[in-house]
C-alpha cells in the first residue's frame, strides 16, 4: 500500500508527501511545511507507540510518524492521508491538485 499525505492551507494544496518519492512543496506555504517537518526533533510513532529523538529509520511508519508529529495543525495546515492499494512506479508519479474537502465538526442530531 502506498503512503501519501497531501497538506493544505486555506483550501490550497501546499505539499504532497509520498513514501519513497521526493516530496513536492508549493510556494511559501510549502517551504513552511518543510521547515516544520525538519524541525520536529521528538517523533511519536503511533504504530509502535515509541518516541524517538530525530529517528533515522527508513521504515514507512517512522516516515509517517515524523510528518504526523510535526506541528502542522498549529500552523493552520490540514494533513490529508491518501490511501492507494498499489504503489505506482516513481517515474510515472503524478500529482492531483484538488481542493481539500471541508470536514464537518460538532455534534450531529440523529432522528
Amino acid at each position: 500500500m502506498m503512503m501519501r499525505f497531501d497538506v493544505y492551507k486555506d483550501g490550497e494544496l501546499a505539499a504532497t508527501l509520498a513514501y519513497g518519492i521526493e516530496p513536492h512543496y508549493y510556494g511559501d506555504q510549502g517551504e513552511e511545511i518543510a521547515a516544520l517537518i525538519a524541525g520536529t526533533a521528538v517523533v511519536y510513532n503511533l504504530w509502535t507507540q515509541e518516541s524517538a529523538l530525530n529517528p533515522v529509520s527508513d521504515r514507512a511508519d517512522w516516515w509517517a510518524a515524523r510528518i504526523i508529529s510535526a506541528p502542522l495543525a498549529r500552523a493552520g495546515f490540514v494533513l490529508r492521508p491518501i490511501f492507494q492499494r498499489a504503489e505506482p512506479d516513481a517515474r510515472w508519479y503524478a500529482l492531483a491538485r484538488e481542493p481539500a474537502l471541508p470536514v464537518p465538526c460538532g455534534r450531529q442530531i440523529l432522528n
